[in-house]
Order: structure tokens, then C-alpha cells, then sequence
């Protein structure tokens, strides 16, 4: 018969934090996510609790230009959105 397994992990076992892989993507993201939108727009995030929605918001000197889609913010928080922001 084999030895039952705890149910949980020994504590001990964890590290002080996430892997050196993950702090390195980390430092990555957040410079990628300092770098200015074109035509000094910023971007925020803004939601509706209530409703369960989320979506994003370009601004300029503060005054809201458009809402977009949350998936859309994200994108573009991610840097992956850059090209199609600019065109």
C-alpha cells in the first residue's frame, strides 16, 4: 500500500517570490507600458460594477476622446495594439 499524500504543501517549500523568468517579463511589460500613446493620449480604465463591464478610455489634457472596449485597452496597455492606434 502506498502513503497517502498531505493535503497540503509544506510552506517551507515556497521561495520568496515569483521565478527570475517572471520578474525579467514583469520589468519588461511595465517599460513597454511607460511608453507614450501617439498624439498624447493616455489611457484608463474605467468600470461599472453593477453592470459587470469594464471598458477603457483615450484621453487628451484629461477630456475623454472615446471609450473602446476593455479587450481593446488591453491590447493597447500591452503594447500589442500600437500599430493599429497609430494608423
Amino acid at each position: 500500500m502506498m502513503p497517502l499524500t498531505p493535503r497540503s504543501h509544506d510552506l517551507d517549500d515556497l521561495s520568496a517570490g515569483p521565478p527570475p523568468e517572471v520578474l525579467e517579463e514583469i520589468a519588461v511589460a511595465w517599460e513597454r507600458a511607460q511608453e507614450p500613446l501617439p498624439d498624447g493620449l493616455d489611457l484608463h480604465f474605467a468600470s461599472e460594477p453593477t453592470l459587470g463591464r469594464a471598458w477603457g478610455e483615450l484621453r487628451l489634457d484629461g477630456e475623454l476622446v472615446t471609450s473602446i472596449p476593455a479587450s481593446e485597452a488591453i491590447a493597447i496597455a500591452c503594447g500589442d495594439a500600437m500599430m493599429a492606434l497609430a494608423a
